[in-house]
């Protein structure tokens, strides 16, 4: 088995206690047995083919675990891992994530232009709104899923976001102006957007009540506020859980969503009930946009069977929809970073196509 060797870098001031690796190949545990840093140094070993998302955390002298992150105490990014023969691995960290000073990570990309609150059965549902200057009437509307890490890095569970103004601008100055609000979720996220009850929703979905809220209450605000928006000019986006749900929504409501954005969907939960439910649904007015990025899964075969399965999900739905499209993100991870460079190209093929 292939020797893997991470080399630690750490800021400055960083507090006394027991360094260790924690990721998905070990299902972010933080139990340091087996993985702590010996000085600045860890060696181990991992299948050849593994992909894999890591972190350190830290061990405190009281007993309690400090995950590293961002040089302002946010969240920071995973580092990557890809073993192909004997790897070495220098990992920086930036900084330790710190109750205190978290949140204050600067914006890197345009903030919406105004954020309001809407009732909702969960309670008051943050909509995050945008749209180019100069275009204050009805605009063809995109609705994402996850609208705290689409617009500035400030919210973003890690520091990234997709940057949806940039690429709502950029659409603007081709000739296509939009409008996006974004919806932002809490830990109740696994609960809202996987339709089917599983271990990580506590065994009751609440997707249908959301799905119900965007076509009873959203919709209706923002077309009495904005202006009707037929449904050919109306997009439901999401990405992972937000993809499933952005699937499950415009097939269980035919008529509501022009364009479904289905951006690496997470299809797993309940062995795979989505694919059983699908079976009979359809929206001939539809078209579904589905990606996935190459580096996917857990290995490079995982990663080459999960976009094995995506493109089975679109040849299924190519029978029951209008038109849908695939693309493969080349080098990309479930991540935010991913999808911001796959975000451009949706909207383009939304809008052009």
């Amino acid at each position: 088995m292939p020797r893997v060797t991470l080399q630690l870098t750490l800021p400055p001031g960083t507090p006394p206690g027991t360094l260790f690796l924690t990721g998905d190949h070990r299902a972010w545990s933080s139990d340091p047995h087996g993985w702590t840093f010996s000085g600045s140094t860890l060696h181990a070993e991992l299948p050849d083919g593994t992909l894999a998302q890591v972190k350190v955390r830290r061990v405190n002298p009281d007993g309690t675990v400090t995950e590293e992150g961002d040089a302002w105490g946010s969240r920071a990014r995973a580092h990557r891992v890809i073993v192909r023969g004997d790897t070495t691995l220098p990992l920086t960290v930036a900084g330790w994530q710190d109750e205190r000073t978290g949140g204050r990570r600067p914006a890197r990309s345009t903030p919406p232009r105004e954020e309001t609150v809407l009732s909702a059965p969960w309670g008051e549902q943050p909509v995050r709104l945008w749209w180019p200057d100069g275009h204050d009437g009805p605009l063809p509307l995109l609705i994402l899923h996850d609208g705290q890490n689409v617009f500035d890095e400030g919210p973003t569970f890690a520091g990234d976001s997709w940057d949806a103004a940039g690429a709502g601008r950029a659409l603007a100055d081709a000739g296509h102006p939009i409008r996006i609000a974004a919806l932002p979720v809490n830990d109740d996220r696994s609960r809202r957007y996987v339709p089917f009850p599983f271990e990580m929703n506590d065994q009751d979905s609440g997707a249908d009540e959301y799905a119900d809220w965007l076509r009873g209450t959203l919709l209706p605000h923002l077309h009495a506020r904005f202006g009707p928006i037929p449904a050919q000019d109306t997009a439901l986006a999401g990405s992972s859980f937000g993809g499933l749900i952005t699937a499950y929504a415009g097939l269980r409501d035919p008529g509501t969503y022009g364009t479904l954005g289905v951006l690496s969907p997470a299809v797993w939960p309940a062995d795979f009930a989505f694919l059983r439910w699908l079976n009979g649904r359809s929206d001939p007015q539809a078209r579904v946009w589905i990606d996935m990025g190459d580096h996917e899964g857990s290995s490079v075969q995982g990663a080459q069977e999960v976009l094995h399965l995506a493109r089975d999900l679109t040849a299924q739905l190519t029978l029951h929809v209008r038109e849908t499209h695939f693309t493969v993100g080349e080098g990309h991870w479930h991540d935010e970073p991913a999808w911001k460079e796959r975000l451009p190209a949706f909207l383009r093929w939304w809008r052009e196509g």
